[in-house]
């Protein structure tokens, strides 16, 4: 259960960093007045709530099937 559980949390982390630049870099090219910025901002802070909620379902999916309780 250790690998699954770190293998969620460095799947967590690369695609948030992800997400940072992408977020980052439309931020440092168009600026925060343009509609664009916000939009893609708006766009990652959905696809990070999407993504955590799968990771979380992967993760429990496996945490049934190999904890104690389930051998």
């Amino acid at each position: 259960m250790g690998t699954t559980t770190m293998w969620a949390l460095r799947m967590w982390a690369k695609l948030t960093v992800l997400l940072v630049l992408i977020v980052g870099g439309s931020w440092l090219h168009f600026g925060t007045h343009s509609g664009w910025f916000w939009i893609i901002t708006a766009i990652a802070a959905v696809t990070e709530w999407y993504l955590v909620r799968q990771l979380a379902r992967e993760w429990s999916w496996e945490a049934r099937s190999t904890w104690w309780w389930s051998a």
